[in-house]
């Protein structure tokens, strides 16, 4: 679940860093560019984001990217075992924590062979802003310019939110974040989609969770009463069909009018798109619940619809 930019955010992106390649990246010879691998789309996507694509001598197979991105990462090599990888000879090799809680042999062997592994793991806004500048400096680009642009975004945010809540005198949502399966996988107090939910102005159902990620019952989501569903758009061994997961909750008679909405995954994970993320879930807790189709309605329209139907991403 966990492997795992609009393009109107890569426009904006490429405009910004198009002059602000310079300095001596760290693990490169003084001159030359660091040749870099990503094991996480997070950190391929800000590698790509930063205008370091050509940098780029492996990274491991996308599982929920944009097509910009896709199209960006078009001549790049799939990487995944330690041997592919050293093959490549990178100075660097990036990702996020979760690959070395899923492959820990894999990140002790590349660190024995003298590479260097950066693993951010962010839990909030500023924590992503943060390792988008740690990754500019390690792969020699400024990325001051993109963090600021980031911040900026997420200021708007804020002013909006509390125009909006001064105005309404509203309380925050209770968000149940569906990611798949059964039981269900939702996300704790230790993921960037907490943050994300508090400053959207929802609350998390599971806030009380001191996890990342975890399993946890049909009868405590209902005990809960959200009000609000989150459902991850993904596509990842079977986990990630939004029709899939509707109808699970349509069958569930206390969630099944619930309103939900349906995010990308890669857009609450802790990378650049966190700020998509944000943007989504601000509009879909402001929305009316009237405004809002429920988990019983959209899986009785999907089940007359064509096999064929595109998920709203």
């Amino acid at each position: 679940m966990m492997r795992v930019l609009t393009s109107c955010v890569l426009a904006a992106i490429t405009a910004v860093v198009a002059s602000c390649r310079g300095g001596t990246p760290e693990g490169a010879a003084a001159g030359d560019p660091a040749r870099v691998v990503s094991l996480h789309d997070v950190t391929t996507e800000m590698v790509v984001a930063l205008g370091a694509t050509d940098q780029l001598v492996g990274v491991a197979a996308p599982v929920d990217t944009t097509p910009e991105v896709e199209r960006a990462l078009a001549g790049v090599p799939r990487v995944g075992e330690p041997e592919s990888i050293m093959a490549t000879r990178p100075d660097v090799v990036l990702g996020l924590g979760i690959v070395a809680e899923q492959s820990p042999e894999l990140v002790a062997r590349l660190r024995e062979a003298g590479i260097d592994v950066v693993l951010g793991d962010p839990a909030t806004v500023d924590d992503v802003l943060a390792l988008t500048e740690d990754i500019a400096r390690r792969v020699g680009v400024d990325g001051a310019p993109l963090a600021a642009s980031l911040r900026a975004r997420v200021a708007a945010l804020s002013v909006a939110r509390r125009a909006s809540t001064g105005a309404a005198g509203s309380q925050p949502r209770r968000v149940f974040v569906y990611d798949c399966c059964d039981p269900p996988f939702t996300a704790g107090r230790k993921t960037v989609e907490h943050e994300l939910l508090a400053r959207a102005g929802g609350v998390n159902l599971f806030a009380d969770l001191d996890a990342d990620w975890a399993h946890v019952s049909w009868e405590e989501v209902v005990a809960r009463r959200p009000e609000l569903i989150v459902v991850h758009d993904y596509r990842w061994d079977g986990q990630g069909d939004v029709d899939e997961k509707r109808r699970a909750l349509a069958a569930i008679p206390s969630l099944a009018n619930v309103p939900v909405a349906v995010v990308p995954l890669g857009s609450v994970l802790g990378g650049l798109r966190s700020i998509d993320g944000l943007e989504r879930l601000r509009a879909a807790i402001a929305r009316p619940e009237t405004e809002t189709q429920s988990a019983s309605a959209s899986a009785s329209a999907s089940a007359s619809a064509p096999a064929s139907v595109e998920v709203a991403r």
